[in-house]
């Protein structure tokens, strides 16, 4: 059967308790209301995505599930074919469009969305570029950077807990134009045993994002993070010094992971769902070789404040 090319991660989607709470959390993170309903808030950032976070009210706190777009309804029409897929209905939530509600082999709900309504996207500063000794990239200009909410410009990926994260990776790969990046590995012998692994899109000499996924092997059962892009560094700094400011709580950061080498900063919404800023992430394409890492937590760490070693399990 032919794979699914995927466009981008959509949004991460969480039940929670207190609708207000979590709006004001989002904001300090970063986002903006995109359309909020009586049970349902939608969040967005600076692109032209319409939200990437939505949050809906019940009486307990968990994850839902995360979305993904397609550019063509052609492409919409293939995920529907997958085996157990639903067909193809009408998005009834802000923003329209369509969707095919999917389930992954450990029970996470996968939603392929087509044909949702953009919003106009907002202005922000370019990123500061950095004089380094070896080359000077910042001529004529100054950083100006205050403690701020820092703007969120989109989701970039998330991470599934699963019990059996090797049905979980070949059913994303089967039916989705996805290819590893690298694997976080235990001991083995005579070779390592695969625990997690990173998923990218799979576009051949184009450069993409490191990865779009993490399936990660757990004896929880959720998502581990939903992670959001901001400008650059100093936008991270700025956003971490303002999270402090207004009592939140910092799980791990910030620092530059090693898979990845993307500078991060981990928080905890307050329904205890982990919540990521990051930036400087590493570009990669068909040339780029796997790593299967085999270390402790805080070894994925290479500065900066480690995440504890519960981060894993």
């Amino acid at each position: 059967m032919t794979r699914v090319k995927l466009d981008w991660v959509a949004y991460a989607a969480y039940q929670v308790t207190d609708l207000d709470l979590m709006e004001r959390f989002l904001v300090d993170f970063g986002m903006m209301r995109s359309a909020r309903t009586e049970t349902a808030l939608f969040m967005r950032g600076t692109g032209a995505g319409h939200h990437i976070h939505v949050a809906r009210l019940g009486d307990s706190s968990k994850f839902l599930g995360a979305a993904f777009t397609v550019a063509t309804r052609d492409q919409l029409e293939r995920a529907a074919r997958i085996p157990g897929a639903s067909p193809i209905t009408a998005i009834l939530d802000p923003g329209g469009g369509e969707r095919v509600t999917l389930t992954s082999p450990n029970g996470h709900a996968i939603w392929i969305e087509h044909g949702v309504a953009k919003v106009p996207e907002r202005t922000i500063r370019r990123s500061y570029r950095m004089n380094f000794a070896s080359e000077h990239l910042r001529l004529n200009g100054t950083v100006r950077q205050r403690p701020e909410a820092t703007p969120v410009l989109r989701i970039g990926h998330f991470v599934l807990w699963v019990k059996d994260a090797a049905s979980e990776v070949e059913w994303f790969r089967t039916h989705f134009e996805l290819v590893p990046s690298d694997y976080i590995c235990a001991p083995g012998d005579p070779d390592p045993i695969v625990k997690a692994t990173f998923l990218r899109y799979d576009c051949g000499q184009e450069y993409v994002e490191h990865h779009c996924i993490l399936v990660s092997e757990s004896k929880h059962f959720g998502c581990h993070h939903s992670s959001y892009e901001v400008l650059d560094l100093d936008a991270v700094v700025a956003g971490h010094e303002h999270l402090v400011s207004k009592g939140w709580t910092l799980d791990a950061g910030y620092g530059r992971h090693y898979l990845g080498s993307l500078i991060y900063d981990y928080w905890l919404d307050p329904f205890g769902n982990r919540i990521e800023h990051y930036t400087d992430t590493d570009l990669v394409n068909d040339d780029y070789k796997p790593v299967h890492f085999v270390g402790e937590a805080h070894e994925t760490t290479q500065w900066g404040m480690a995440p504890p070693p519960s981060f894993f399990d």
